[in-house]
C-alpha cells in the first residue's frame, strides 16, 4: 500500500467516524427538537409557551383580584382611555337587568355592537340556557349556590349569573377584561366594599402551575394558550400565570360548597382545566358543566369525555356556539356511547366521540344524581 493509499483510507475513516458521531448525536438531540413542534398534550405539558422557572408555588394563597388595584394600574391596557365612562355603560334587556361596561367598539366590535346596541349577548341561546339552569335554585338562603365563570372575558355571564342570585368565582388571564368588570361591579352596586358575591381571580387554569403564554388577537374573546388559532398578523403574546383549580377549590373550601354551574370557555384548553380539577369534578358538588369543546384532537377529547362521565357526568344536551340546540335528535346516544367506553379496556372511537372533534359546540353536563333528581320529578308530574 503505498503512503498516498494509506493516507486516503486514513481520511475515509475520520470521515467515517465522523459522519456516526454526527448521526448520534442528532438521534439524542431528536426529541429535544421535535418536542418545539409537539402541541398540548393530555397531561398538560407545551414545550412551546411552559415557563418551567417560573412555577407558582403550591403552598402560596392564590389571591383573588382587588378592584381597587385594577382600576389604579397604570401598566394594564385600556382601550377606553380616551372614553367617558358613561359612553361604555349599558343596562341589558335581559331578565333580570343589568348594568355591563364595555370595551370601546374599536377595540371589541363584536360585543359592542351586540350589546350596546341591542341590550343582550350574541350567545342568545346561551344566556337562555343560564336563565333555565340558575333560576331553579333557591337563592334565598346561605350560603348561596356558586356559579364558576372559567373564561370570564367581559363579565357577561358572570354578572347575569349574579343578577340570577347566584354567588360568582370567575377566571380569567388576560388583565384588560377586569377593567371592565370591576367597572360593571360598580355599575351594579356589587363592588367589593359592600358586597363580596363576585370575586375575581386574574389567572388560567391548567393542569398545573407555572407561566403560559396567552396569545390575543382580534377579537379580544379569542384569546387562547393555543398560538395556531389566531391569525398571524393580530398576534401578541403576554406571559400570565396559571394556576391548578383544585388548588384555588381546597384553598377557598369549595368542596363542601354547592356549584350550580362551572361554565368553562377556554378556547381548546378544555382538557387541561378538568385535568388541573380532578378532586373537584370528582367530589361531585358541581351539579351542572356548561363547556364550549373545540378540541379536535380525537384522542384528548375522547380522554376528556371519558374522565366527566367516570366522575358522574351525563350529556344532557349539545348546543351550538350561541347556544341553540344542534343535532337535538342526537342527544339520547352520546351517554349510551360514553358507558360503553366506561366498560372497554380500550375505548373504541365512535361517531359520537368524532363529532367531539370536528365540530366546536357547547356541552352542558350534568351531575347523573341532579338528572335523577329532575327524571322524578317529571315522573311526579305526569
Amino acid at each position: 500500500m503505498t503512503r498516498k493509499q494509506s493516507s486516503l483510507q486514513c481520511s475515509n475513516s475520520n470521515a467515517i467516524r465522523v459522519a456516526i458521531g454526527l448521526l448520534l448525536l442528532a438521534l439524542a438531540l431528536m426529541p429535544f427538537f421535535a418536542m418545539k413542534h409537539v402541541q398540548f398534550e393530555a397531561h398538560g405539558f407545551h414545550p412551546l409557551n411552559h415557563h418551567p422557572e417560573q412555577p407558582a408555588k403550591t403552598h402560596d394563597v392564590i389571591q383573588p383580584v382587588s378592584c381597587q388595584d385594577i382600576l389604579n394600574d397604570p401598566t394594564i391596557y385600556d382601550p377606553n382611555v380616551d372614553l367617558e365612562k358613561d359612553e361604555t355603560k349599558r343596562l341589558t334587556i335581559t331578565d333580570p337587568q343589568f348594568y355591563i361596561s364595555l370595551h370601546s367598539q374599536f377595540f371589541d366590535k363584536m360585543r359592542w355592537v351586540h350589546i350596546m346596541k341591542q341590550g343582550e349577548y350574541y350567545e342568545k341561546g346561551l344566556t337562555q340556557l343560564f336563565h333555565q339552569i340558575l333560576s331553579t335554585y333557591d337563592t334565598t338562603q346561605q350560603p348561596l349556590p356558586l356559579v364558576l365563570d372559567i373564561g370570564m372575558n367581559i363579565g357577561w355571564f358572570s354578572l347575569y349569573s349574579r343578577a340570577l342570585g347566584h354567588d360568582v368565582a370567575a377566571f380569567e388571564p388576560n388583565p384588560t377584561m377586569f377593567l371592565r368588570v370591576c367597572e360593571s361591579l360598580e355599575y351594579n352596586n356589587w363592588n367589593q366594599d359592600n358586597d363580596n358575591s363576585i370575586r375575581l381571580w386574574n389567572y388560567g387554569l391548567g393542569a398545573q402551575a407555572g407561566v403560559l403564554n396567552l396569545t390575543l388577537g382580534k377579537n379580544p374573546g379569542g384569546s387562547s394558550f393555543h398560538e395556531d388559532r389566531l391569525a398571524p398578523k393580530f398576534r401578541k403574546t403576554i406571559p400570565v400565570s396559571v394556576v391548578k383549580l383544585d388548588s384555588i377549590v381546597i384553598q377557598q373550601g369549595w368542596l363542601d360548597r354547592k356549584i350550580s354551574l362551572v361554565k368553562v370557555d377556554v378556547e381548546g384548553f378544555e382538557n387541561f382545566v378538568f385535568e388541573g380539577g380532578k378532586r373537584l369534578f370528582y367530589n361531585g358538588n358541581v351539579e351542572n358543566i356548561l363547556m364550549e369543546n373545540s378540541i379536535n384532537n380525537i384522542t384528548t377529547v375522547g380522554q376528556m369525555v371519558d374522565m366527566l362521565y367516570d366522575a358522574g357526568y351525563r350529556v344532557n344536551e349539545i348546543r351550538t356556539i350561541n347556544g341553540d340546540p344542534y343535532h337535538e335528535d342526537w342527544w339520547h346516544t352520546f351517554n349510551p356511547i360514553l358507558e360503553e367506553r366506561h366498560n372497554a379496556k380500550v375505548p373504541a372511537e365512535s361517531d359520537q366521540i368524532r363529532f367531539f372533534s370536528k365540530a366546536t359546540c357547547n356541552v352542558w353536563w350534568q351531575h347523573k344524581r341532579i338528572r335523577s333528581i329532575n327524571q322524578l320529578r317529571k315522573l311526579d308530574k305526569t
